[in-house]
């Protein structure tokens, strides 16, 4: 990826409510301090990036399910900022932005219900081992 002149950043988790979904992408994404602590704040970054020197850049979402089953509100308020960032990105013609879901979670959009591709947890891990029978 890096090679390719693309970046990757680890949204760390899990992420149980709204501060943590701030926290988590001001980290990852080495947010500025002119970038605040809201949702709308949020959006304003992820659709910014220019202090991120890289063709493209992708945002790995680790156990996203997580924020879903702890505070469904906010799952759908970061779902929604998620979208907004990536939208603005596409109409101010900005380096691209993808941002990946691995895990176990909703497997559908919390606003529209459309389907959420979602990559399979890492394997090893307990959520990813296959079960045997009995």
């Amino acid at each position: 990826m890096t090679g390719a002149g693309w970046s990757g950043y680890p949204l760390a988790g899990p992420v149980t409510d709204a501060g943590g979904f701030f926290d988590g992408c001001a980290a990852a994404l080495a947010f500025p301090d002119w970038v605040g602590h809201s949702w709308a704040a949020v959006t304003d970054g992820l659709a910014d990036l220019s202090w991120l020197p890289a063709q493209g850049h992708v945002l790995l979402w680790e156990r996203y399910g997580t924020l879903a089953a702890s505070d469904g509100t906010a799952w759908r308020h970061a779902y929604e900022t998620l979208e907004r960032a990536l939208g603005r990105r596409a109409r101010e013609d900005a380096s691209p932005l993808f941002v990946l879901l691995r895990g176990v979670g909703p497997a559908t959009s919390p606003v529209d219900g459309a389907p959420i591709p979602v990559l399979p947890a890492v394997s090893g891990t307990a959520a990813s081992r296959p079960r045997r029978a009995r």
